[in-house]
C-alpha cells in the first residue's frame, strides 16, 4: 500500500471513529453522520493544517482565544519544565503553589483599578458560575437574602453550563435545556444595527437601552436585583459594540440601586480590543471581572474571577461558623496553567500585542470598509481592535435581515471554509466574526480581506442557486 493510500486510510478511520464516538458541542448532531470531519493536525502562527494537508488562515483565533498565535516554543518549554517540577497540586484550604501566587499578583496589577483578589477556575463558564455564587454570598453576608437576581443581556454569551448558559442571552442555548434558571433575566443588547426604526442616533439608542434596563429593575423590585453582567463588546452574539456613553450611564443606574457590575472579559481581555482590558476604554467600572481565553491563549484551560476590594472586604470579614468559602475546582490555580499564563503574558508584553491589535485592527477595519463596505450583501461592519464583525443583510437599504439566518449563515461559513479562511459565526444572525491572533500583520489583514471578498462572491452565487434574493 502506498504512503498516500495509508494516509487516506488513516484519515478515513479517524473520521469514522469521530462520527461513532464523539459528541461535538454546538453541532447539529443528526447531521454529523454525513458532515465532513475536519481533523486538525498541527498549527503555526496564524495557520492551522488538517489531516488532509489543507492549510487554513485562522481569522477566528480558535474560539477567540489564540492571542499569541500557534506554535510558541517558549510556552511549550515552560509547560514541560513545570510538568517535570510540579505537574499538579490543588489549591484548596491553605495549599498553594508559586506560579499561581505570582500570577494572581500579576493579574491584579494588570486589571482595572479596584481589583484585589483572584479566584482561579478552568473556563469562562466556570468563572461566571463562580461570579453567581460570589454575588449570592456577598448579599447573604450583608443580610440581604432577597437580593439575588442577575440581569444579563440578550445576544450575550457567558458560557454553556446550567448557570452560565442561563446568563447567556441566546435562545438556542435555552429552549431544549429548560433554561434560564430562576433569578436570571435579560435586558436589551447593544445592537444598534437592529434598533427600532424611530431611533435615529447612537445617543438616542443609549437612552433607550438605559430606560429599558431601569424599567426591568423596577419591575423586578430593586431590593431583589443583585448584579448586572455584560461583555464590554459582545462576542459570540454578534460583535456588538456599545453606543457612546452606554456603560457610564449603566453605572449610574447600578449605583442608584446598589447593584454589582460584572464585566465578562473572557473574549475581550488580554489585548483583543487593543488594550489589556476593554472595560476602561468603554467607561465600564466593574466590581467583578471574569477572564479566560487570552489568559493562556488557549495553551491551557484556565480562567479566573477578579474580585474588587468592595466585594472581597465583605467576604473576608465573615467570622461566622459557616465562614468557609465552600467553592473551588480540582484544577483551580493549576501550576502548569499558571506557568503557561506567565509565559503567554511575557510574550504579550514583550511584543506589545495589545498595541499591535489596536494598529492592525484599525487597518483591517479600514480595508474591510474600503473593499466590502459597498457590497450588496453587507449590512454593517463593526468592532474594536482585532474583534470585528461583518453582518450580512437581505436588504441593506432597509436593514432587513435574512428570514432564514441558519441557512444563509451556513452558506457564509461554507464559503469562507472553501477559501481556507476560518471565521466565527453569530447566533441568530448572518455574521463573519474576525478575531485573528494578535500577532497579525497588515499583510495578514490584506489576505483576510481578499479571502473574505471571494467568499462573499461565493455566497451571492449560492444564494441565487437556492432562490434567496440578495
Amino acid at each position: 500500500m502506498s504512503m498516500q493510500s495509508q494516509l487516506t486510510q488513516t484519515m478515513s478511520e479517524l473520521e469514522a471513529l469521530d462520527r461513532a464516538d464523539v459528541l461535538h458541542g454546538f453541532a447539529n448532531l443528526h447531521a454529523q453522520a454525513t458532515s465532513e470531519v475536519v481533523v486538525v493536525s498541527h498549527a503555526s502562527g496564524m495557520k492551522v493544517t488538517d489531516q488532509r494537508g489543507r492549510e487554513f488562515l485562522d481569522a477566528g483565533g480558535g474560539l477567540w482565544c489564540m492571542n499569541v498565535g500557534y506554535g510558541r516554543k517558549s510556552i511549550a518549554d515552560v509547560a514541560a519544565e513545570q510538568i517535570a517540577k510540579l505537574p499538579y497540586f490543588h489549591s484548596f484550604s491553605n495549599f498553594s503553589n508559586e506560579p499561581m501566587i505570582r500570577l494572581a499578583v500579576r493579574l491584579v496589577r494588570l486589571a482595572p483599578p479596584g481589583m484585589s483578589r483572584v479566584v482561579f477556575a478552568s473556563s469562562g463558564s466556570e468563572a461566571n458560575d463562580t461570579q453567581i455564587k460570589i454575588v449570592r454570598r456577598y448579599n447573604n453576608l450583608l443580610g440581604r437574602p432577597a437580593k439575588k437576581k442577575i440581569i444579563a443581556r440578550l445576544s450575550s454569551y457567558h458560557g454553556s453550563t446550567v448557570a452560565a448558559g442561563s446568563l447567556s442571552g441566546l435562545p438556542m442555548m435555552h429552549r431544549t435545556f429548560d433554561l434560564p434558571i430562576p433569578g436570571i433575566m435579560h435586558t436589551l443588547d447593544t445592537d444598534y444595527h437592529r434598533r427600532p426604526d424611530e431611533i435615529k442616533a447612537p445617543e438616542q439608542f443609549t437612552n433607550y437601552l438605559i430606560d429599558s434596563l431601569t424599567q426591568l429593575i423596577e419591575a423586578e423590585r430593586p431590593e431583589t436585583v443583585a448584579a448586572f453582567i455584560a461583555e464590554p463588546v459582545c462576542g459570540s452574539g454578534g460583535v456588538l459594540v456599545p453606543p457612546p456613553g452606554y456603560f457610564p450611564e449603566i453605572k449610574k443606574v447600578l449605583d442608584h440601586y446598589d447593584i454589582l457590575m460584572i464585566a465578562d472579559e473572557v473574549i475581550t481581555g488580554f489585548g483583543r480590543t487593543g488594550s489589556w482590558f476593554a472595560s476602561p476604554d468603554l467607561g465600564l467600572q466593574p466590581d467583578l471581572m471574569s477572564i479566560a481565553k487570552g489568559l493562556t491563549s488557549g495553551y491551557f484551560p484556565m480562567s479566573a474571577c477578579l474580585i474588587s476590594a468592595k466585594v472581597a472586604d465583605v467576604l473576608y470579614a465573615d467570622k461566622s461558623s459557616s465562614a468557609t468559602f465552600a467553592h473551588g475546582f480540582t484544577w483551580s490555580g493549576h501550576p502548569v496553567g499558571a506557568a503557561i499564563a506567565h509565559a503567554n503574558l511575557d510574550i504579550m508584553e514583550r511584543e506589545n500585542l495589545p498595541g499591535n491589535a489596536a494598529a492592525v485592527g484599525s487597518y483591517l477595519m479600514r480595508r474591510i470598509q474600503e473593499r466590502l463596505g459597498d457590497h450588496p450583501l453587507v449590512g454593517e461592519i463593526r468592532g474594536k481592535g482585532l474583534l470585528i464583525g461583518l453582518e450580512l443583510d437581505a436588504d441593506r437599504a432597509t436593514r432587513r435581515p435574512f428570514a432564514d439566518t441558519q441557512l444563509v449563515g451556513g452558506i457564509l461559513a461554507r464559503a469562507c471554509f472553501q477559501e481556507h479562511l476560518l471565521v466565527r459565526g453569530g447566533h441568530g444572525r448572518v455574521l463573519a466574526a474576525l478575531a485573528p491572533p494578535l500577532i497579525a500583520t497588515t499583510a495578514d489583514a490584506d489576505e483576510i480581506v481578499a479571502r473574505l471578498a471571494r467568499a462573499l462572491d461565493r455566497v451571492a452565487a449560492d444564494l441565487r442557486k437556492v432562490g434567496v434574493e440578495a
